[in-house]
């Protein structure tokens, strides 16, 4: 019968080797949450990037649709195309929602159209034309709330 005494040696050693484990899942966990929120990080810079970037993008392409607007609208009135040329205001044209053309005169009712325009699509937009022989130049600029004065520019050129 002495050969089926249980061996407590075996269940000895075994709880001694959990007691030198004690705790080590714990640092695992903690060293996983570590990782985690780094990645957590990384991405939301990765998103933080991505709406800048997206917010830029609508403003160039705004830009470019303002300028190609006043081009057509030299185009339609080509007799008149000196009468365009106009210079950057000093301060941003504000946004007037509630803007109703004047029908006074189509070359400035075009420019106070369209500078209002750039007053409530772009961020502080502003913009100028020069006409050179022809030669029609809109330069429009605005701000991407960057702390620069210009962030934004876009020169655009067309022969009419």
């Amino acid at each position: 019968m002495s050969s089926l005494k249980p061996s407590f040696r075996n269940v000895e050693r075994g709880h001694r080797s959990m007691k030198n484990n004690a705790g080590f899942g714990m640092i695992e966990i903690l060293v996983s949450m570590l990782v985690l929120a780094i990645g957590l990080l990384g991405l939301a810079s990765l998103q933080t990037t991505g709406l800048t970037q997206s917010a830029e993008t609508r403003n160039r392409s705004q830009a470019i649709l303002l300028a190609d607007d006043m081009f057509e609208r030299i185009r339609a009135n080509r007799d008149s195309i000196n009468s365009y040329a106009v210079a950057a205001a000093g301060t941003a044209p504000t946004c007037n929602s509630a803007y109703k053309v004047a029908n006074t005169d189509v070359v400035a009712d075009d420019i106070a159209e369209w500078q209002n325009s750039l007053g409530c699509l772009l961020p502080g937009g502003n913009g100028a034309v020069q006409v050179n022989a022809g030669v029609v130049t809109v330069d429009i600029t605005w701000n991407t709330n960057t702390g620069n004065s210009v962030d934004g520019s876009v020169t655009m050129e067309a022969r009419l």
